[in-house]
C-alpha cells in the first residue's frame, strides 16, 4: 500500500546566516577613540582638590579660542566676532567648524566642553574610516591593516633629538615637532585638536570621490566630492589649491604613463573644485580687506619648520615610504601615482614663499601618503623573508613608529595625574567665570591679565582688551598697556581715560592681576558685583 502524502510539503529551514565580523577599521576606530578619551576623562576625575579640569592638554591656548567660537555658535551665531581683542570689528564666516559643533552642542542640550570632545571623537572616527577606505582602494589586502595602522599611529623620532637636548646639525636645531605639532601625525591630532581630524578625514574623502569621477564621471561623486571640498574650505581653505595642485600633477603622471583621460571625464573632476571658489574668494577677501581679520592673519607664525627637523620627526615612516615611493615608481603603479606625487609637491610648497604666511599649514594630512608608503615599502623590504620572520619584523618595526605616539598618550596621562597645574582652574576662579557667564550684558568687555583674559571669552562668553597671543591684536602692546596703567601711583583720571578709551565695562581680579599691586577695591568708579575668594569683578560706573 502506498505510503500516504502529506497535504503540504514542509517549508524548508532557513540556511543560518553567517554573522557578520566587526570590521577591523571599526574596531580600531571605536578603540582609538576610547584610548584618547581615557586620559581627559581621568583629569576630571583626578583633579586636584579646589580645582577643575579646563579640558584641555594640548595647545590649551588656541584651544580654548576654539571653545569660544562654539560658545559663539552655541548662542546663535553663523558669523564669528573676535572676542579676544577690544577694536570694533562686524562678524565673519570663519571658523564656521566649532561655530557649527557649537550650535550642535546647543541643540544637544550639552556643556560645551562635552560637545568640543564630541567634535574631537567624531573626527577620530572619521578619519579612522576614512583611511581605511582609502587603504582599501590602493593596497593590496594583506597591507591594508598594516598602512591603516601606520597612517595613524605612525611618528617619527624626535624623541631622540628631545633626549639628546635638540642639537644643532648643520647651522640648524633639530627640534622634536612629532612631539609639538598634532597635524604632523594622525594620533596627535586625534588626541588634540578636533578640526585636524576632520580636515584630514575630508582630504581623503575629497581624493576618493576624484579617483571615483575619473572611473566613471556621474553626478553622484561629482556632487559628494564637492561637498567634501566645500566643507574642507570652511576648515582648512589654503588646502584645497594644495589637493588641485597633487591632483593635477597626479594626473600629468597618469598621462606620463600613458593614461589618456577623456576630456568629460577632465571637467567632471574640476567640478568640485570650482564649487568651492566662491567660498575661497570670500577667505581671501575678508584675509587682505578686512581691517580686523587682515591685521590678526599679519600676527600668524606657521613657517615651515627646518628640514632636517621634519625629516627627524617623520621618522622611520619617511625612510619606508622612501623606498615604497621607489619601489612603486620603478613599477609605474597606478594605483599608487596619486601617493607618490603628494609627499614631494607638498614639501617644495612648504619652503616656497606665499602670501598668507602659512606655510606649516600646508602639513596637514601629508602623514597619509607616508603611512601608505612605508606599508609597500615594508613588503619591497621584507619580500625575501620568510613569512614568520617578516611577520616578526613587522610587529617590531610597527612598535618603533608608534613610540612618538605613545610618548604623547603618556603626556597626556601625566597632565591628568595633576602634575601640570596650568591644565586647571581654581575653584574661585572657575565659579566667578560661570557667574559671569549668566551676569553679564552683551556688549560687555572685559580688562583683567593676559591669562585670565584666555579664559574669559570661553568659560564667560564675555569680550577681553587682552587675551590671546595671536587674536589679540598688537598682543604685546595691549599686555604693556596694562601693566603700565595698573600701578599704585596712576591717577583716577588716566585709569578712567583708559578704561573708556577702550570700552571696558568690566574689571575681572584676581591673583594674574594682583602682582600689578593695583588696588580696585575702594576704587570710586568700581562697583564690585561679585566676590568669591581671591576673584572679584567689578562694574565701571559712568563718569559722574
Amino acid at each position: 500500500m502506498a505510503a500516504s502524502l502529506p497535504l503540504a510539503r514542509p517549508a524548508p529551514r532557513a540556511a543560518a546566516r553567517p554573522r557578520r565580523r566587526l570590521s577591523f577599521a571599526l574596531a580600531f576606530a571605536a578603540a582609538i577613540a576610547a584610548l584618547s578619551l581615557l586620559p581627559y576623562l581621568l583629569a576630571y576625575a583626578w583633579a586636584p582638590t579646589g580645582h577643575h579640569f579646563a579640558g584641555f592638554f594640548f595647545i590649551a591656548d588656541d584651544a580654548t579660542t576654539y571653545l569660544a567660537k562654539m560658545r559663539q555658535g552655541a548662542e546663535g551665531s553663523w558669523l564669528w566676532n573676535n572676542p579676544y581683542t577690544s577694536e570694533p570689528h562686524g562678524g565673519v564666516f570663519l571658523f564656521s567648524f566649532y561655530l557649527l559643533f557649537g550650535h550642535l552642542t546647543a541643540l544637544l542640550h550639552l556643556p560645551l566642553i562635552a560637545g568640543y570632545h564630541l567634535a574631537r571623537i567624531s573626527g577620530a572616527v572619521a578619519l579612522v574610516v576614512a583611511v581605511d577606505q582609502l587603504c582599501r582602494r590602493l593596497l593590496p589586502p594583506e597591507l591594508r591593516r598594516l598602512g591603516l595602522v601606520l597612517v595613524i599611529l605612525g611618528s617619527g623620532a624626535g624623541f631622540l633629538a628631545q633626549v639628546l637636548g635638540n642639537p644643532s646639525v648643520l647651522g640648524s636645531r633639530v627640534e622634536a615637532l612629532d612631539l609639538h605639532l598634532p597635524e604632523i601625525s594622525g594620533w596627535y591630532s586625534i588626541l588634540a585638536i578636533p578640526h585636524f581630524a576632520w580636515a584630514t578625514a575630508l582630504i581623503i574623502a575629497a581624493l576618493l570621490g576624484l579617483l571615483r569621477i575619473a572611473e566613471a564621471p556621474t553626478w553622484r561623486p561629482v556632487l559628494l566630492t564637492s561637498a567634501a571640498l566645500i566643507a574642507l574650505t570652511a576648515i582648512h581653505p589654503q588646502m584645497v589649491p594644495v589637493i588641485g595642485l597633487i591632483w593635477a600633477a597626479y594626473q600629468a603622471l597618469l598621462w606620463a604613463w600613458g593614461a589618456r583621460p577623456g576630456w568629460r571625464a577632465l571637467l567632471a573632476q574640476a567640478l568640485p573644485f570650482v564649487a568651492t571658489l566662491p567660498l575661497l574668494a570670500y577667505n581671501a577677501w575678508i584675509l587682505f580687506y578686512d581691517p580686523t581679520v587682515a591685521e590678526w592673519a599679519r600676527q600668524w607664525r606657521h613657517q615651515a619648520p627646518a628640514p632636517l627637523s621634519l625629516v627627524v620627526s617623520l621618522g622611520l615612516p619617511l625612510a619606508m615610504a622612501a623606498v615604497g615611493l621607489w619601489a612603486s615608481w620603478r613599477q609605474r603603479d597606478r594605483m599608487l601615482a596619486l601617493m607618490l606625487v603628494w609627499p614631494p609637491l607638498v614639501a617644495a610648497l612648504l619652503y616656497l614663499p606665499n602670501a598668507a604666511n602659512i606655510q606649516r599649514r600646508l602639513l596637514d594630512a601629508l602623514y597619509v601618503p607616508v603611512g601608505i608608503l612605508a606599508a609597500v615599502g615594508f613588503r619591497a623590504l621584507v619580500r625575501r623573508l620568510p613569512r614568520g620572520r617578516a611577520r616578526r619584523l613587522q610587529a617590531l618595526i610597527v612598535a618603533t613608529c608608534c613610540v612618538s605616539s605613545a610618548i604623547v598618550l603618556a603626556i597626556a596621562l601625566r597632565f591628568a595625574s595633576g602634575a601640570f597645574p596650568e591644565a586647571y582652574v581654581p575653584n574661585d576662579a572657575w565659579n566667578a567665570m560661570h557667574w559671569l557667564s549668566s551676569h553679564h550684558q552683551p556688549n560687555d568687555r572685559a580688562l583683567s591679565s593676559p591669562q585670565s583674559g584666555q579664559l574669559l571669552p570661553a568659560y564667560a562668553g564675555v569680550q577681553v582688551y587682552v587675551g590671546h597671543y595671536s587674536e589679540t591684536l598688537d598682543y604685546f602692546g595691549k599686555t604693556r598697556n596694562v601693566q603700565a596703567v595698573l600701578q599704585p601711583g596712576t591717577s583716577t583720571t588716566t585709569v578712567q581715560s583708559f578704561l573708556r578709551s577702550n570700552g571696558i565695562t568690566l574689571v575681572y581680579w584676581g591673583p594674574s592681576e594682583a602682582v600689578t599691586t593695583y588696588e580696585p577695591a575702594g576704587q570710586p568708579f568700581l562697583r564690585r558685583i561679585y566676590q568669591d575668594g581671591s576673584i572679584a569683578i567689578y562694574r565701571v560706573e559712568p563718569p559722574s
